[in-house]
């Protein structure tokens, strides 16, 4: 494998005879054409590939949403937001059948206590006991709070359908209240709705954010899972 510098005609990429062009972080690669497969994939690499393909999901819909978006750090060197927010949730989710967890935002958020996080017929509702003064937040900057993250959709009821789907939820903004108990609903809508409504079995994972007088994400919670 090798790499091009210095060079003048810009990123290349693609198949040319039997070498292979990328782009992987800013750095153009060159390898060779792969041998074609004659093996069925194993078990062991469907289940890679699965996994793959589900953080793949996760990780866009986390990425979707603004507010979430602000709050994961950008990395060093060329790795967008995006691919760090893979490779996080990679580590961190496990199969179909035994999801695992998933980070909607940074893993050191503040805590909540004895959420409850539940997915109704078309909206997904987080409960927590009060804030509190503890966490840290400044409601000389914090003024808002949102409930925001993904479900992951399993079962459609529709043999066409994928095997699996993932779609991103944002409740309305409240006033930031640190004294009484958290009550935050997100209401889905249009395809995100449909596709909700499309699958038996689902997951939502949640985080609080609070905002600024401008919307501006300051500050986010734990992930919660619904039960």
């Amino acid at each position: 494998m090798g790499h091009l510098s210095n060079q003048v005609l810009g990123d290349a990429s693609g198949k040319v005879g039997h070498v292979v062009f990328r782009v992987r972080k800013g750095t153009n690669i060159i390898s060779k054409v792969p041998p074609k497969r004659t093996k069925p994939p194993t078990e062991k690499e469907l289940a890679i590939r699965e996994k793959f393909g589900l953080t793949g999901k996760v990780a866009r819909g986390i990425y979707s949403i603004a507010q979430l978006k602000e709050v994961w750090p950008q990395m060093s060197g060329k790795m967008s937001v995006c691919n760090e927010i893979f490779q996080v949730n990679y580590k961190l989710l496990n199969t179909l059948a035994n999801l695992g967890a998933v980070s909607v935002a940074p893993i050191y958020g503040f805590s909540v206590l004895n959420p409850a996080v539940t997915v109704g017929a078309s909206s997904v509702h987080l409960a927590t006991d009060a804030l509190g003064v503890e966490v840290g937040i400044d409601t000389s900057i914090e003024k808002f709070a949102i409930a925001c993250g993904v479900v992951i959709l399993q079962n459609p009821t529709l043999e066409s359908w994928p095997k699996n789907e993932v779609v991103a939820f944002k409740s309305m903004q409240h006033n930031l209240d640190l004294i009484n108990p958290v009550d935050l609903t997100a209401q889905l809508s249009g395809t995100e709705l449909t596709k909700f409504m499309g699958y038996t079995t689902k997951a939502a994972f949640v985080c609080i954010l609070t905002l600024d007088d401008n919307g501006k994400a300051i500050r986010y919670s734990q992930t919660v899972r619904s039960v």
